[in-house]
């Protein structure tokens, strides 16, 4: 046998481009691209010259590349694994080729420059030189001239004063962790958690981004909360602190604001905002600007591409960027909107599906269901544009395609957290609902055209079933509180489910059938009886706790008046029109009860997230009812409902 052959080690440097050496080609060293790269539409990439500093260029070589394809999967969308990226990541931000910070990088290794890059370099190593410390001073002058900016002064000294005693504060920390942050991994616990230990002992000398995500997550939890002196405090303040954190996140040209405890203060500022009822309606365009701070930073970049940084720190841009995505879908659908992104131009893997104690906390022990949503991600995403497109309508081949998938995804969804053992946890049924509720959407028209052709018989049972889902929510203990207070997508049960269950009630019965037949009938309808009562209960309720939405219950009580007296063979007009001016005296009582509440104190903010504030109009309802018509315009010959559906009845 031969020896083995013994391959001498390469110690010149490499000058021309990878794949030219490797293709044996003359190489002309022009940098970003060389021509043969340009010709062939190869990526053109150089290694690192060791004997010189390297630009803040990201390149990844091609054995670090091979390993990720190996170890790493990618989502449905985007099964092609990255080449990496061709850009500068520098303090926090990504730039494409077409930002100064690349050229400048590229320009560094030019010969005619090399006499001042040599220079810097000097004086780098030199720390202590006379140009080093006027240098240093001229940027803590910088600094200081900065901080006279309005947008950098610091929080309002008189914030503590509102913050509730540590005991509190710690119960609404852990009812956050344990609600909402299994399926929006927002929050690093443990990071989290070190600075508020700095936040109890110092507060004056907190900085802001603690203060603020701590305000936040306590608007959050607040609505939950067991005891309802510490929910009307938190109420009371909570649109103060939404409106400090809006505006510490919208404050322009600061671009400090560009990190991840930015992206987390913005991901708990919409997730607030909804559940608050506070400008719950225009979470999407908010959305809009959270998803380019996102692309500015790379998160939609593996962080493996992005050169060194920690494993936690990797973990959290990856959490974040899917809560991300997750944020923008719900939003865009609520709005009528297309999401403005698609998984295929995203090279960020999945997280890691197992919990830890530095993420999740020592008392969570629900698993994280943000993997389960990462799987339907991008199938809801197809859904969201094909329910929001506003020239094309989809064939109903298409809708029944895209239902099955999304059907069998919710089954694996439930099927998935039974086996975890969590079926009934808060956090169980919010990822349920925010699977379902596309299935509703992509299934609504259809459901309402079977009204009138029964080959879209399945889109209305499909529609139904969800719709009693969305009802049970009411069960959850800690769920409904925040169905009742909530705005956007906790409004489900009221602007979609509401209408389908009520539409079934409502449909005409057939002429000539046998007692038997009605009596079955009956029987069959009395579920739906129980969840429209339910429902209007539910709208009640919202009035109670700040929805100014008085139309929308008194349609309600209205249409349930109609479904009892036509099961019941009563006068449906004498029924409909006595739930009418009955549901609104109960109204009218229950504004007259909280006005007051909002004129004792015209310096608080609105009460449970969205009381008429001081110096707004009344919505005008007096003692003479039969004088409503203009006001409410009910007419049951098909306008209204058709305005509420957006589809002919």
């Amino acid at each position: 046998m031969t020896e083995p052959r013994i391959i001498r080690k390469r110690n010149r440097t490499a000058l021309s481009c990878y794949d030219c050496r490797r293709r044996k080609v003359k190489c002309d060293r022009a940098r970003p691209s060389c021509k043969e790269c340009i010709t062939f539409s190869l990526s053109c990439h150089y290694e690192p010259d060791p004997r010189r500093r390297p630009p803040p260029s990201v390149v990844v070589n091609r054995e670090e590349q091979n390993r990720n394809e190996e170890s790493h999967s990618t989502t449905a969308e985007n099964p092609t694994p990255p080449i990496g990226i061709r850009g500068a990541l520098f303090k926090s931000r990504v730039y494409g080729h077409g930002h100064w910070m690349n050229t400048h990088s590229l320009m560094e290794g030019l010969p005619s420059l090399q006499p001042v890059g040599d220079c810097f370099e000097r004086l780098r190593e030199n720390a202590k030189t006379e140009v080093t410390e006027t240098l240093t001073e001229c940027k803590r002058l910088a600094r200081a001239i900065k901080k006279q900016r309005p947008s950098r002064k610091s929080l309002p000294a008189d914030i503590h004063t509102s913050v509730p005693e540590s005991q509190v504060l710690d119960e609404l920390i852990m009812l956050y962790f344990t609600t909402f942050e299994p399926c929006y991994r927002i929050l690093h616990y443990r990071s989290f958690m070190a600075e508020y230990e700095t936040y109890t002992t110092h507060r004056e000398d907190a900085e802001s981004p603690i203060v603020l995500q701590l305000l936040l997550v306590m608007t959050i939890a607040g609505p939950m909360h067991t005891n309802g002196n510490v929910r009307r405090d938190i109420a009371s303040n909570a649109r103060a602190w939404i409106d400090l954190a809006q505006g510490w996140v919208s404050a322009p040209l600061e671009k400090d604001r560009l990190t991840l405890n930015g992206l987390q203060i913005y991901c708990l500022l919409l997730l607030s905002r909804q559940v608050n009822q506070i400008g719950a309606d225009l979470v999407w365009i908010s959305a809009g600007s959270l998803m380019r701070m996102a692309f500015q930073m790379g998160l939609q970049h593996d962080p493996d591409f992005l050169g060194e940084m920690s494993v936690e720190q990797k973990e959290t841009r990856r959490r974040l960027w899917y809560t991300i995505l997750e944020m923008d879908a719900q939003a865009a659908l609520d709005s009528g909107a297309v999401s403005m992104f698609s998984t295929a131009i995203s090279t960020t893997r999945p997280p890691n599906n197992e919990d830890s104690e530095s993420f999740a906390g020592p008392h969570v022990s629900s698993p994280s269901f943000q993997s389960l949503l990462i799987k339907s991600l991008p199938l809801r995403l197809s859904i969201t544009r094909v329910v929001n497109h506003m020239q094309d309508e989809a064939s109903y081949n298409k809708v029944l395609e895209l239902g099955n998938e999304l059907a069998s995804a919710c089954r694996e969804l439930v099927t998935a957290i039974a086996r975890d053992g969590s079926p009934n946890s808060f956090s169980s049924t919010f990822c349920t609902h925010l699977v379902s509720r596309f299935l509703l959407c992509l299934h609504y028209r259809f459901s309402l055209k079977s009204v009138e052709n029964p080959l879209y018989a399945h889109s209305r049972q499909a529609c139904l079933e969800v719709a009693l889902d969305l009802v049970s929510f009411l069960q959850d203990g800690l769920y409904s509180c925040v169905l009742r207070t909530g705005g956007g997508m906790f409004r489900d049960i009221l602007t979609r489910g509401a209408l389908i269950i009520f539409a079934d009630l409502n449909t005409e019965p057939e002429a000539g059938i046998s007692a038997f037949a009605k009596e079955r009938n009956r029987a069959r309808l009395q579920p739906l009886l129980e969840a429209a009562r339910q429902i209007v209960n539910y709208a009640r309720d919202r009035i109670w706790l700040g929805d100014m939405n008085v139309k929308i219950y008194v349609w309600l009580s209205m249409m349930n008046a109609q479904a009892q007296a036509r099961l019941e063979g009563l006068p449906i007009e004498q029924a409909v029109s006595s739930a009418m001016h009955e549901s609104l005296r109960a109204v009218k009582n229950m504004l007259k009860t909280l006005a007051p509440l909002e004129t004792a104190a015209p310096d608080m903010t609105y009460r449970n997230s969205s009381i008429v504030p001081p110096g707004e109009p009344e919505i005008g309802i007096g003692s003479d009812f039969d004088s409503l018509d203009g006001l409410f315009d009910f007419d049951f010959d098909t306008r209204e409902l058709s305005h509420w559906t957006g589809a002919a009845w």
